[in-house]
């Protein structure tokens, strides 16, 4: 699940007033792109639109909108050199978007959609002091949302395009509304949350398996987690992380997607061997990584080919696992240095086509 709108689904669910912070066009050098967000509460935030003075800022007009109650969006232009003094000089439109029990349709159809693994969107409009009209769509139902059919290009692209982003429309003319909205010059913003493009099915709750769950819990990465051993499990993991307890991981190998990224950490070599025999068999895999030394790797290639593996899939094996020359050994550093070479894998995210008045 996109880790943000879980997040939201769950102060939500507790009953909890937010506003939502959104990055929806920028100019120039800025901290974030479109669609990073935010979520600020009374006593805390969750994520980042990129700290310094302008998350400082953004935080006091959020706080600002949650003691007055008003239910109505805000847009706000922001010039990081001139009104900030940050050194990116640039300039960022904030949407702060109140959200509250009366959102909770909206917030909890993109949390289903977000779970089972698609790809949304929504489109926002709003103006003249009034809460924003919030539709949420997907691939199949982007065309009932929007009219125009720039727009319903512009939502496509923005649904495949593997990382959050966002849209800012002002001035939209009468063909260019949502379904059944009326036309009154309100402004509109495209936003989509794709699942993430890398997806995990990582072996091991032990020592370095815990820490780098724990920093894969934080990243665009969807994680399968596999282990016998229940109660190597911590209590609460990201929101986009998946637990598996089974005494049969050899079958998480077959039941993964094709493109899935294996991480094998588990705490006996025999059980080791077996994954990654099993996951070398396939054809259609992203990553066979293991943890170990480069005795390790040469020992599991002697058997391999004792077991009559190919030697094109054998040469696939990534050992020792992470990005090369981070020192340590420490399970944290381990853990930092696979997360590193992970994120140097994510796919890059297609130019979406310009759209009419877009702000950027």
């Amino acid at each position: 699940m996109n880790a943000w709108i879980g997040t939201l689904a769950e102060l939500m669910r507790a009953g909890t007033r937010v506003v939502l912070v959104s990055v929806v066009a920028t100019r120039g050098s800025a901290p974030r792109a479109p669609g990073a967000r935010m979520i600020v509460a009374a006593d805390g935030s969750h994520g980042s639109i990129g700290g310094g003075r302008l998350e400082q800022r953004a935080t006091e007009i959020a706080h600002a909108l949650l003691s007055t109650g008003d239910p109505a969006p805000r847009l706000e232009r922001v010039a990081l050199g001139a009104s900030l003094g940050q050194c990116c000089g640039g300039v960022v439109h904030l949407l702060f978007e109140p959200v509250d029990a009366t959102r909770q349709p909206w917030v909890e159809r993109a949390a289903a959609l977000a779970g089972a693994g698609r790809a949304w969107g929504r489109s926002l409009r709003f103006g003249c002091d009034r809460a924003a009209d919030v539709q949420v769509f997907d691939a199949d139902s982007l065309e009932h949302v929007l009219t125009d059919p720039v727009h319903v290009e512009q939502a496509r692209r923005l649904l495949i395009g593997g990382t959050d982003d966002a849209v800012l429309l002002t001035g939209l003319a009468p063909s260019e509304s949502l379904r059944g909205a009326a036309d009154d010059g309100m402004t509109m913003v495209l936003d989509a949350s794709p699942p993430p493009a890398l997806r995990v099915v990582l072996f091991g709750a032990g020592h370095v398996g815990r820490a780098l769950a724990e920093v894969l819990g934080r990243l665009p990465i969807r994680v399968r987690w596999v282990d016998s051993r229940a109660e190597e499990f911590p209590a609460t993991v990201g929101t986009n992380i998946e637990v598996c307890c089974t005494d049969t991981p050899e079958a998480e190998v077959r039941r993964a997607p094709a493109d899935t990224l294996f991480l094998v950490l588990t705490h006996s070599h025999a059980l080791d061997f077996e994954l990654v025999r099993q996951i070398l068999g396939r054809d259609d895999f992203r990553l066979c990584g293991l943890l170990g030394s480069r005795a390790k790797r040469a020992r599991f290639v002697q058997r391999l080919r004792a077991r009559g593996l190919a030697e094109h899939a054998i040469a696939r094996l990534h050992c020792p696992l992470g990005l090369s020359g981070v020192p340590g050994k420490e399970p944290e550093v381990i853990a930092i240095a696979i997360a590193a070479a992970l994120l140097q894998l994510r796919a890059a995210t297609p130019a979406a086509p310009p759209a009419r008045r877009a702000l950027a």
